[in-house]
């Protein structure tokens, strides 16, 4: 489980292949290694791409290559020869998974954070003081053990952070090296789950950083997305690996945007070609969590992958 958790989406294509809003996806592209061909209802073939919608008739022509599908029913396949897909028999019924992952990348294609970006929860560096990074702006985590980020004082020999509960209780300090990046540390009290923290970075000599807060999910979220992702592991995918389109939709839809981020940026460095939603879908999460500039970028790739 703590492999899914440091993943850090995503179902459904509106640019890529011409998409049909009117047609609910048949299956949708998760992984594509080597020369993958789409044939979107007669047209002409485009590369194939994960996050790819696929509607009754489209064709996957492999040139060399192999993609791996998930069909609206949650089974799936992995094409090695041309395969074009047929409508579905009556009284097919669509897989849960497949379905809140498909609302997921429809709520990213419809997205405003491109023309009205989160400037109030933007990343703001200030000179001498150790700006946060993450987490931060009320998001939640996943690990009650998690990774606190922060921007790096010149000349700072170490930096104390503080944590506290919001509902109470002392806060907890913890002096640290010259580091920016720490975790919280299996000899110390986990967080508290379904709890508000809010934390704050003190260089060695200088002052304490504002606050920023974030929350523990409770056990009732985190049930359910361990049961999404234990229910992607009965289909065949890995969520660390061929899984990860859909693992960062679980946690999209669980507000979980760390670990979503995590799962793309994992997904990107894999080199597998990604349709304009799954960069979308970066985009808008990277707007949420403060950093527009990255926000941006990815908006910019979407727009090169239609």
């Amino acid at each position: 489980m703590k492999t899914w958790m440091t993943l850090a989406g995503l179902l459904l294509l509106s640019g890529t292949l011409g998409a049909r809003p009117q047609e609910a996806p048949l299956a949708v592209v998760v992984r594509v290694s080597g020369d993958v061909r789409i044939q979107p209802g007669g047209g002409d073939p485009v590369p194939a791409a994960v996050g790819a919608r696929l509607a009754a008739g489209d064709r996957i022509v492999p040139q060399g290559g192999e993609a791996t599908i998930v069909h609206r029913t949650g089974r799936t396949e992995t094409v090695k020869e041309a395969l074009t897909l047929a409508p579905p028999d009556a009284g097919e019924r669509e897989d849960g998974l497949f379905q809140r992952t498909t609302r997921v990348l429809a709520q990213a294609a419809r997205t405003d954070a491109r023309g009205n970006p989160n400037r109030q929860g933007m990343i703001r560096p200030i000179p001498g003081e150790p700006v946060l990074v993450m987490p931060r702006n009320g998001i939640p985590v996943m690990d009650p053990r998690p990774t606190f980020v922060w921007a790096a004082v010149e000349g700072a020999s170490g930096y104390t952070i503080q944590i506290r509960r919001e509902s109470g209780g002392a806060p907890v300090r913890y002096r640290l090296g010259a580091d920016t990046v720490w975790t919280l540390p299996p000899d110390a009290p986990p967080l508290l789950p379904g709890e508000r923290y809010a934390w704050t970075v003190a260089p060695s000599g200088g002052r304490p950083t504002r606050e920023q807060s974030f929350s523990v999910i409770g056990p009732a979220d985190y049930g359910i997305v361990s049961r999404n992702l234990i229910a992607l592991t009965r289909t065949g995918l890995d969520p660390a690996s061929d899984g990860l389109l859909v693992a960062a939709a679980v946690y999209r839809q669980a507000g979980l945007l760390y670990e979503a981020l995590s799962a793309l940026r994992a997904l990107e460095a894999s080199g597998a070609p990604l349709s304009a939603d799954v960069y979308n879908l970066e985009g808008e999460i990277l707007d949420a969590l403060g950093r527009l500039d990255e926000a941006r970028r990815a908006f910019d790739r979407a727009d090169a992958a239609r």
